[in-house]
């Protein structure tokens, strides 16, 4: 009786120290990815709060950013200026893609989804499989918290890493981040709330509803003169040929070779456009736009007030830079 006694006092004390070793050592990477690939497979809905800065080209901004998500696939992807004015809401519902601007009481609808290698600033599930799918990811663990470091793609123009930091226990989001390829910082995404047991109505998804976000009165840099806005990024060997300025619209016309590219600048007219086909949902970090499909595509966005149209045959990678670039320019 006696040996049974020490015999299961040792299991014990052995058992004690087998979980002490295995607590020290913590998750594994491969036991934080079974566990992520399970949390995205349960994960119904939630709603997350975040602050995003953003900073390209000297210029620096900050966004507020509220989600709210139901699956499998409704999203209302709220984006607020520093002083927390709701300037731009992307939603997804049974009908489409609805990118809305409340306060030009304007928005675009189409079919589609997001650009390959997007949507992994806002969608938490996209963020996930973006861990998952890496073919090159680094894993460390700290005190609290998990991190991967992803690779982008080779064809990434801007962005030349990701970091995801997740709470250790939950590995629920706490920071995403994007570094450019010689590892300076763009853009920083601080999460202050993220809730699970969040839930929505349908009518939560309903663009009408994002539309009433914005002022009675129309602001008034929504219908000044916004004098002509150029980028300040070209393609080596892209150059300015010709410029149409009418009052109300600015025509932008560049040439780089055989190939040619227009930006059209104008203030947008409240109404619902509806784009034929298919088009790519793409983020100008903070700004959402709309490319079509085609080898002579357009990409839309708004911003300030303004809305830009560029048409030409150039890669979506390089048109979006080419808009990014403009957010610095203010009108001549």
């Amino acid at each position: 009786m006696a040996m049974r006694r020490i015999r299961a006092a040792l299991w014990t004390v052995v058992c004690v120290l087998l979980w002490m070793v295995v607590a020290g050592c913590g998750r594994t990477e491969g036991s934080v990815l079974n566990d992520l690939r399970n949390l995205r497979d349960s994960l119904k809905h939630y709603r997350s709060v975040a602050v995003m800065n953003v900073k390209t080209q000297g210029l620096e901004q900050v966004y507020h950013i509220e989600t709210w998500y139901q699956a499998p696939s409704y999203y209302r992807i709220q984006l607020a200026d520093s002083r927390g004015q709701v300037q731009q809401v992307v939603i997804r519902n049974d009908q489409g893609i609805y990118i809305v601007s409340p306060p030009l009481k304007k928005s675009f609808r189409f079919n589609g989804d997001w650009a390959d290698n997007q949507g992994h600033l806002y969608l938490f599930g996209s963020v996930i499989d973006r861990i998952l799918q890496s073919p090159s990811r680094t894993y460390t663990r700290e005190k609290g918290t998990v991190t991967f470091d992803l690779t982008m793609k080779p064809d990434n123009p801007l962005i030349g890493k990701q970091r995801v930091i997740l709470d250790d226990r939950t590995l629920y989001p706490k920071q995403i981040a994007f570094f450019d390829r010689q590892g300076r910082e763009l853009v920083t995404v601080q999460f202050q709330q993220f809730d699970p047991g969040a839930t929505f109505k349908s009518s939560d998804f309903d663009p009408q509803q994002a539309l009433a976000l914005g002022p009675k009165d129309e602001p008034t840099w929504a219908s000044g003169p916004f004098g002509v806005i150029e980028p300040t990024w070209l393609p080596q060997g892209w150059s300015r040929t010709e410029v149409q300025d009418s009052g109300g619209t600015v025509i932008l016309r560049y040439r780089g070779g055989a190939e040619g590219l227009t930006l059209t600048e104008a203030h947008p007219i409240r109404t619902e456009t509806a784009l034929p086909g298919r088009a790519e949902l793409w983020d100008l970090f903070g700004v959402p736009a709309v490319v079509t499909e085609g080898n002579v595509r357009t990409m839309y966005w708004t911003r300030d007030g303004v809305q830009f149209a560029m048409t030409g045959s150039l890669p979506p990678e390089d048109m979006a830079r080419i808009a990014i670039s403009t957010f610095e320019a203010s009108g001549k």
